[in-house]
């Protein structure tokens, strides 16, 4: 009998460190995780007087990032009239017609 109710001891005693180590593994996974900045990275102190004029230094930081890649209007409207003149640029495609074959006036059922 002892070995018995040994056996059962470690048995309840594996399934009680099984329960433990849940509780451990989801405290680990709330944890925050360490995070690295990129090369070149920089960290930068501003007052808060000074937050509308960061707002802008990046507001134009991106206004010429957009004008670097940005098409010229004269060139865009140049382009569609010739496109509108001359047909487009890409050969006209036929397009068929697909029809379901019709069984007269028989109601759908």
């Amino acid at each position: 009998m002892k070995e018995s109710m040994m056996k059962s001891l470690v048995s309840v005693c594996i399934q009680m460190n099984k329960l433990l180590i849940i509780p451990m593994f989801f405290l680990t996974m709330c944890g925050t995780a360490p995070v690295t900045p990129p090369a070149g990275a920089f960290e930068l102190e501003v007052e808060e007087s000074h937050w509308d004029n960061v707002y802008r230094a990046i507001e134009y930081i991106k206004q010429a990032e957009r004008e670097k890649t940005m098409t010229q209007p004269e060139d865009a409207i140049n382009k569609a009239l010739a496109e509108f003149n001359n047909g487009g640029n890409d050969t006209t495609k036929s397009e068929e017609l697909l029809q379901l074959p019709s069984n007269g006036d028989k109601p759908s059922s």
